[in-house]
């Protein structure tokens, strides 16, 4: 009984049991269904885990790919070790000194300031020039110099010891890298051309000297003197000075002490202007409106025209038409070609004087000489001109009354003889003895033969008194040639 007890008692306790586990497992299954079934937030999640994990994984593949040289090493506990390879280092020949020199000395420089270390000092600058070519425009007043500058200072803050770079005593640096002086053409004639020396590299030294050679092309202006044009001399110069420092700031010197322009083997003459000297000096100018002084170098050139071209086609006309306006008045009194002369020489003065007037600048201080001569010639040949027609009208026209008596006595007499008039004046005495001689025997001869011979004396007085008038034209005719030949002689001696 007491078994079957038991037995009833465990049976129950047991229905009990699994019933309460099945009631606990429906509700332990429903939530975890409800569990299981994930909200659209979950998703996203998970996608966006997802997706990032991809991507690191993508990134540590493509850094295994790039290490090409490492070393797997392999430990008894099947663990992996990435070791780089190790490659070659540089030795010390193949180490570059220049980037490193460059670096040391760039890494603090300031290009915008003084290269000096106190503020107070002045940073000496010189000025050296090498010629190339020149030309000059006197019409523009305009001179043109190609050349290579050269300038030099010390920078303070370029300086090293070669031992601690290779023994490295000199480097390059850029136009735009290192400070350079502002140093201008005073007198430029260009005005939108103010970098006259473009981006030419420095060539610095250990010792912090900056050598500085750019090449450069200025237009300058010129005072020009046309006195003596074409075979003048003229004196040009280039100015240069700091634009904006002071004496007390930039010092100005010349380049190796050098007084003199050097030409270089390139140097190529110019065809119409030789450079007779050239030189360089130092200036300093004072100015009212401010205490400081302010140097400048000055490159001065002197110029000496040599044109054959100008000798042949100017100087040579004007010596002929010279010759042929004095020859004109050794023509007999009479003869009308010297008008022909004459004419032809002021066409000629004439000509010359409105080419001069396109070819040469207008000058308020002077004229040239040449202008001049022409302009003087052509006034005395006009001159000339009147005083051949008065002479031909002296010595062709016919007159009855002979001329004043001083005047006869005057050519005839010691000036004659000066003037070469011997030849007329031996003609006007021989008629004055024939009309002596006829005279008388007039008065002695019957007087029935007087009408006719009354006419023929009176003709040959009429000759006789031409003669007079054609002495005296030849007279004033030499006079004038004399003038004229001491007149050309002044000019000609003045201008030659």
């Amino acid at each position: 009984m007491k078994l079957s007890r038991s037995l009833c008692i465990l049976f129950f306790a047991s229905f009990v049991i699994e019933s309460g586990l099945s009631q606990d497992n429906s509700i332990d299954s429903g939530e975890k269904v409800k569990k299981l079934k994930p909200s659209k937030k979950d998703t996203k999640d998970k996608k966006k885990l997802l997706q990032k994990a991809k991507v690191k994984a993508l990134n540590t593949d493509t850094k295994d790919d790039k290490l090409d040289k490492t070393i797997v090493q392999t430990t008894p506990t099947s663990t992996t070790i990435k070791v780089p390879a190790v490659t070659d280092a540089p030795s010390p020949m193949e180490t570059n000194w220049r980037v490193k020199l460059r670096t040391h000395l760039l890494t603090p420089y300031k290009k915008n300031v003084h290269p000096v270390k106190n503020h107070l000092d002045k940073v000496h600058v010189d000025l050296g020039m090498a010629l190339i070519h020149l030309d000059l425009d006197e019409k523009k007043s305009i001179l043109e110099v190609d050349g290579w500058m050269r300038l030099n200072w010390t920078d303070e803050y370029l300086r090293w010891d070669p031992k601690e770079f290779s023994n490295l005593t000199q480097i390059h640096f850029g136009a735009d890298e290192i400070w350079r002086p502002d140093i201008q053409l005073y007198n430029n004639a260009d005005g939108s051309n103010l970098q006259h020396y473009g981006s030419t590299h420095f060539l610095v030294f250990h010792t912090g000297v900056v050598l500085w050679v750019p090449p450069a092309k200025f237009r300058s202006f010129c005072k020009i003197d046309l006195r003596l044009w074409p075979q003048e001399a003229q004196s040009c110069k280039l100015k240069f000075g700091s634009w904006t420092s002071h004496g007390s700031q930039i010092d100005l010197g010349l380049f190796h002490n050098m007084s003199t322009v050097e030409r270089l083997n390139f140097y190529t003459e110019n065809k119409e202007w030789n450079v007779l000297s050239s030189y360089a000096s130092r200036n300093e100018n004072k100015y009212a409106s401010v205490p400081e002084t302010y140097p400048d170098v000055t490159f001065t050139f002197i110029l000496q025209r040599s044109s054959p071209a100008y000798r042949a086609s100017i100087i040579l006309p004007c010596l002929i038409t010279m010759l042929l306006v004095v020859s004109s008045f050794l023509l007999p009194p009479s003869a009308g070609e010297k008008l022909t002369v004459n004419c032809v020489s002021f066409i000629v003065c004439i000509l010359f004087l409105l080419y001069f007037q396109t070819a040469l600048p207008a000058m308020s201080d002077h004229i040239p000489l040449i202008v001049l001569f022409y302009s003087n010639t052509a006034a005395l040949v006009g001159i000339a001109i009147v005083l051949n027609i008065c002479c031909i009208s002296l010595a062709r026209e016919r007159r009855y009354t002979g001329p004043p008596k001083w005047l006869r006595n005057f050519f005839s007499g010691f000036v004659g003889r000066i003037l070469c008039l011997s030849n007329y004046y031996h003609q006007v005495s021989d008629t004055h003895q024939r009309l002596i001689v006829e005279m008388d025997d007039i008065h002695e001869s019957p007087e029935s033969d007087q009408p006719g011979r009354d006419l023929n004396a009176h003709g040959q007085a009429g000759s006789g008194v031409m003669r007079d008038w054609v002495l005296v034209a030849a007279g004033i005719e030499r006079f004038f040639f004399l003038i004229y030949t001491i007149a050309f002689a002044l000019v000609s001696s003045v201008y030659m």
